[in-house]
């Protein structure tokens, strides 16, 4: 059966293949995105495929793509990816609901031992002894027209994707691991998955430890301002102020924004639109009751050393029962997990 390439820049052409892709009842999708500059990832192409077409859809020419979000977010339609976390954030971004029917080949290739992340090129490579080349990796999908090597870039992520999806699903099925499958892919079509909580943003601030638990309560105010700036502007989180200098605010608890200006690396523009508001930050962190003060740490106790080499060596048993059981590791636990394990079989931990 020959495969039709099209490339989709108009409305109208849009539809009838959405229709196709339903037809089909699943389909190999990939995108092509930038986040560097944005809070929000900015869409630049939409690859497809069925065994009988592979299209290129232009998000910068079409301005309406509900028919495509309609079939992605359809249960009764299988959407392949390989690692499609991040597909699937735009999809919630744009449908405004998650994906449904969603599978990753990347997860299905951890179930069968095949590495813990293993990318796509070897993946293909692997299974159906196709050489991707990856030439196109850092190119820039938001400059028109695309060229050739980028369109035949672009539709190789979804035009192997089939025949190696058919083969992780026969070994599957062969091991009774398909049902394994079902349940990791499950979180892609929870709405929380996708949650940016301002409140839980503190969490994910790199040097946090250094801070006492006064200075977390005021560095959790802080960063719950920089999430709402940065998703008012559009931009990343530190083009507004950085994660050193948070944590340096949090230190220093200014009470007036002069008090911000020794900061070298807190641009002065910065400073003179947002300094009432870091101040403001600081104080209802300085306002938080004692009772209410957050951790930085896990409640974990602190590391015994007898019980990290138990831990390590609970690792190397965990390896070779995961390779002979053909299994990715990290399917199983990862190192905080067995620490966790360990201490909590010592008695060191309640719960």
């Amino acid at each position: 059966m020959t495969q039709t390439i099209e490339h989709v820049d108009r409305a109208e052409r849009l539809a009838p293949l959405c229709d196709r892709l339903r037809e089909a009842g699943s389909f190999a999708l990939d995108m092509e995105f930038a986040g560097e500059r944005s809070y929000f990832p900015k869409l630049h192409l939409v690859q497809v495929a069925t065994p009988e077409v592979a299209a290129t859809i232009d998000p910068l020419a079409i301005d309406d793509l509900g028919c495509l979000w309609d079939i992605v977010c359809d249960p009764g339609i299988r959407k392949i990816t390989h690692a499609g976390r991040q597909d699937a954030e735009i999809v919630m971004n744009h449908a405004g609901r998650p994906p449904q029917g969603w599978t990753d080949t990347q997860v299905a290739a951890a179930l069968l031992g095949m590495g813990d992340q293993i990318g796509y090129a070897n993946l293909v490579g692997r299974l159906l002894g196709v050489k991707i080349k990856k030439t196109e990796r850092v190119t820039d999908w938001s400059r028109r027209p695309l060229t050739e090597a980028q369109v035949k870039y672009a539709l190789d992520d979804v035009i192997h994707l089939l025949p190696a999806f058919d083969k992780l699903l026969a070994e599957l099925d062969e091991l009774g691991r398909l049902s394994w499958l079902a349940e990791e892919v499950a979180y892609y079509t929870d709405p929380t998955t996708y949650g940016r909580d301002p409140d839980t943003a503190w969490k994910r601030v790199s040097g946090k430890r250094s801070l006492d638990r006064r200075g977390l309560a005021i560095l959790r105010e802080l960063a719950r301002w920089r999430e709402h700036e940065a998703m008012r502007r559009d931009c990343p989180r530190n083009r507004v102020v950085t994660d050193d200098v948070l944590v340096e605010i949090a230190m220093r608890r200014p009470e007036h924004p002069r008090d911000l200006r020794p900061l070298r690396r807190l641009h002065p523009r910065e400073l003179e639109r947002h300094g009432e508001a870091l101040v403001a930050a600081v104080d209802a962190g300085r306002a938080v009751p004692d009772a209410d003060l957050p951790r930085a740490g896990s409640g974990m106790p602190p590391e015994d050393p007898d019980l990290a080499l138990v831990a390590n060596l609970m690792d190397v048993v965990l390896r070779m029962r995961a390779k002979e059981h053909r299994i990715a590791p990290s399917v199983l636990s990862n190192s905080k997990g067995l620490r966790y394990l360990t201490d909590w079989l010592a008695g060191r931990i309640d719960e």
